[in-house]
Parts: C-alpha cells; structure tokens; sequence
C-alpha cells in the first residue's frame, strides 16, 4: 500500500494556489506599441463609432458660455450619435444660481432649455459648448489627435477603476496640443493657448476612454484649468430629435 506522503501534499497544495492567485491577477504589463501608433488608433477607433456616451468635468476659472459672460459651464452628461447629433445634461453656474439644463446639437443648430421657464429654444450659433462640434470628425477631438499632437510619449500603464473608471490596466498617453483648433472646436472654451494632454486607452479595442486637457488660466500661466473628457459605452445608440418647440 502506498503512503500517504502530507508534507508532499502541502507543498504541492502551495503551489497551486500561488499559481492560481498569479493567473487571477493577470498581466500587469501591456504589449508593446508605440504612442504615436496609439493615439493614431484611438483617433480612427472614434472616427468608426456609430456613437458613444460622454461625462465632461472642469475645473477652474470660469468658461462662459454666452457673450455676456453670465453662465459658465461645470459638467455635462450626454450621448453623441454620429455624424452631427448629441444631447446632454449640462451644469451650469451663474450669478446666484447652479443649475442644470438640457442642450441637443444637430450639426450647428442648438437647443436648450431656459435657464428660468426650462421650455426649449434655439440657442444663438455664437453661444459655446456644441457637444456635436467636439465629437465631429472633421474638427473635433479625433481630427485633434490626428493633426494637432505634438511630444507624444507613453507613461505608466493605469487602472482606472478608483476614480469610476474602466476596471482594468489602460494604455496612457501624454502630448501636447496645438489650441487654435481646440479653441474653434470647444466654441472658445478652450485655449487658444497651447494644452498638455493625457489620454488613456484600452487595449485590443483602442479606444479612448478618458482624455485630459490642462490649460493656462489666462490671469495666472502658474494655474491651470483642467477638463476631463470620459467615453463609454461605443456604439451603444439612443435616439436624438430636435425637441418640439410650442
């Protein structure tokens, strides 16, 4: 008969375990590309989607987004349905109030609900933050990433998942970036100075699920306004109409 050997048994038991815990893990690094190839890639992974879902954050000095330089934008939450239509939620801050109002793009044309009423009206073309415009691919973020990015380097690999993002390790990408463009595209919000960027993005698919643009505040270059740009949910549609106006 043969013996049962337990110190044999444990270690073998070891090892399988730490086997098991590695594999669960997963890689911790990401295979080899070039950032240059990178942002290429993402930029043409934007430029197929059918659409996406979109959250903008900012912080810092005010971006007005009427000439009057009364209401200022905070965030925006949204959808952009490829080629000219999106919709979004929008934060905005004024003397006295912080509130929220819903815009939807068709190409150039916007409509927002009143500040006061919340009934819908046609925004003048000189009013800011099309979110149609930023995602065009034609002039928006994509055409940016295509002709606009210079000092392209890659940085460390990074999990998103504390700060609400994807949970798994992400390409990430520094540049800078040329403002006369962004400027045009973000309706004035932002530059026209030149921007640094970071950009993060999954592996396989390529695509760009959160870019970072840091600007000098035009009172103070030692500061900078930051805005953080989050895309999920590609090719997932929602239908967009212009509203009905009474």
């Amino acid at each position: 008969m043969m013996r049962f050997n337990r110190t044999k048994y444990v270690w073998v038991t070891i090892f399988g375990l730490v086997l098991l815990l590695a594999t669960a893990c997963g890689n911790t690094t990401l295979p080899e590309i070039s950032a240059e190839e990178l942002v290429q890639l993402a930029a043409e992974r934007m430029k197929e989607s059918e659409g996406f879902q979109f959250t903008i954050e900012r912080d810092g000095a005010p971006a007005y987004l009427d000439p009057g330089e009364t209401l200022s934008f905070r965030r925006a939450t949204g959808a952009y349905v490829a080629p000219d239509r999106a919709l979004a939620t929008v934060r905005v801050i004024g003397p006295g109030i912080i509130t929220d109002v819903d815009v939807i793009s068709v190409a150039e044309i916007q409509w927002q609900t009143n500040v006061v009423t919340g009934d819908w009206e046609e925004l003048p073309p000189n009013w800011g933050f099309n979110p149609a415009v930023l995602f065009d691919d034609d002039i928006g973020i994509q055409a940016v990433l295509l002709a606009d990015v210079s000092q392209v380097a890659l940085a460390e690999p990074e999990n998103l998942a504390e700060s609400d993002g994807p949970d798994e390790l992400l390409y990430s990408v520094t540049a800078e970036a040329s403002g006369e463009n962004i400027y045009q595209m973000s309706g004035y919000l932002i530059g026209p100075s030149d921007v640094k960027i970071q950009l993060w993005i999954r592996p396989e698919t390529f695509e760009l699920v959160r870019i970072v643009v840091r600007e000098p505040e035009p009172e103070d270059e030692e500061l900078e306004s930051i805005w953080q740009v989050d895309i999920s949910n590609y090719d997932e549609l929602i239908d967009i109409e212009p509203p009905v106006i009474e």
